[in-house]
């Protein structure tokens, strides 16, 4: 709850900030066209009858991934960044979009939804007043693409509500105890959070209404509100700064009735056939949002660590479980992840002008291929499903199925030790393979999926 405010100072006083320029640019990567089969909830678990896994985030800058001191250099890892990684661990050919912009509200949301429903042009005033994205013409005006993006998604995270609530904060002295209060002022503050929680629960119906009509099949994966207080417990006594217990009791009310309602709603639609969870985000950062958001330091967005107790909890929903590469030997520049496991080899990655190479018998034995090795031609055949791959030492060019094609990152021995290792580039060689490959390059992985 109230996602997007900014702290004054640690002891409590809030100040209400327009949100400016400090939104990052981030690249948006489009799903491939063809259409994967979709998903389906089980005991917690994400199963698919293919491999193929469009992972689009939606909503406000949560969704988006900000942090405090972002610019438009800054590249996010957010709750969406860690599901799409996690769709790769999990061995997924995944693709990833993400719709976040900072300070969109409920009601923006699904007038952007409704205008992408009919693939008509709407401009961000159109979406909603005051929208400081410098991304945001461009990214709300192509609803065609946030079309494309929500009927041939799996998975959409949705992130949204945060915003609803600011007006209410801006025009309140969170230093004035609730017992100080007339009763006309109490009343209308009450009123005012029981009216935009009204209304936030109507906008989340209408939004889920949309994406369902889209996409029926979609699996949506959202979380409920977490309320951005500074709460020390001293001794047994619970302070939230210069907030008065009485008027941080009120507002902790406020937020149970929100997220009940939230919950409300998702049922209702869990009844109606859609595949639809959330995560208790309120647990996840109520608890020590002193050491989970930036709330120190003049802003309540998650810190890094509180973005990736969000994205855990997401992956704990989806799949079941949360993965990781192993510690990375001394020297290794980065892990290669094949199938969502870590390929483990007695001789070192290595990276040479951008492109990252492996000795070939690792490899192929990560992904199940076969391999034979001509001494007389020093070339390596690898073979997998209905693939030929044929890769010369020294060669510009590799051959699948026997056809040529150029290589700009030729195979090369090296001896290590007593032994003479081929070591092959491991994009040309999935490709080849017609297997997934991606560099992860925040965590400093490469995926490689069947």
């Amino acid at each position: 709850m109230y996602t997007n405010l900014q702290f004054k100072n640690f002891r409590g006083s809030v100040v209400i900030a327009a949100i400016t320029a400090l939104l990052l640019v981030f690249s948006v990567f489009f799903p491939i066209s063809a259409y994967a089969e979709q998903p389906l909830i089980s005991n917690g678990k994400i199963q698919t009858k293919k491999n193929n896994f469009n992972v689009v985030v939606l909503g406000d800058s949560l969704a988006a991934g900000y942090q405090k001191g972002f610019d438009t250099t800054s590249v996010p890892y957010g709750f969406g960044e860690i599901v799409y990684e996690q769709a790769m661990f999990q061995g997924n050919r995944a693709t990833y979009a993400n719709y976040g912009v900072l300070g969109l509200r409920s009601k923006g949301l699904l007038n952007w939804l409704n205008a992408a429903e009919k693939q008509q042009f709407i401009t961000a005033n159109d979406v909603q007043q005051g929208l400081n994205d410098p991304r945001v013409d461009t990214l709300i005006g192509d609803t065609k693409a946030l079309y494309e993006s929500i009927t041939g998604a799996d998975l959409i995270v949705l992130a949204i509500g945060g915003n609803d609530f600011l007006n209410i904060l801006a025009g309140l002295d969170l230093t004035k105890s609730v017992s100080s209060m007339s009763a006309d002022e109490k009343n209308a503050l009450v009123t005012q959070l029981q009216t935009s929680t009204d209304e936030y629960k109507k906008n989340l119906t209408a939004i889920l209404t949309t994406i369902q009509s889209l996409n029926p099949d979609v699996i949506i994966a959202s979380q409920n509100q977490y309320l951005p207080l500074p709460k020390l417990t001293i001794n047994g006594q619970v302070f939230y700064g210069d907030v008065p217990k009485d008027l941080a009791e009120l507002l902790i009310g406020a937020q149970t009735n929100l997220n009940k309602e939230f919950d409300t709603v998702i049922e209702v639609f869990k009844k109606s056939g859609l595949h639809i969870d959330y995560i208790d985000a309120a647990s996840v950062i109520d608890g020590n949002a002193i050491g989970l958001t930036d709330i120190v330091t003049l802003d309540v967005h998650p810190n890094a660590t509180g973005y990736q107790k969000l994205g855990e909890a997401y992956s704990n929903l989806l799949w079941g479980e949360f993965k990781t590469a192993a510690a990375r030997k001394a020297g290794d520049p980065l892990s290669v992840i094949v199938n969502g496991q870590d390929v483990v080899s007695n001789y070192p990655t290595k990276v040479i002008n951008g492109r990252t190479y492996l000795v070939l018998r690792d490899i192929t034995t990560a992904v199940g291929a076969e391999l034979s090795w001509s001494n007389k031609t020093q070339t390596a055949t690898v073979q997998l499903n209905n693939r030929t791959v044929e890769l010369k030492v020294g060669s510009n060019t590799y051959v699948v199925n026997g056809k040529s094609y150029p290589l700009d990152a030729p195979v090369f021995l090296e001896t290590i030790g007593k032994e003479n290792k081929t070591y092959v580039p491991i994009a040309a060689l999935s490709s080849g393979l017609d297997l997934f490959v991606q560099y992860w390059g925040k965590q400093k992985l490469v995926f490689v999926n069947n």
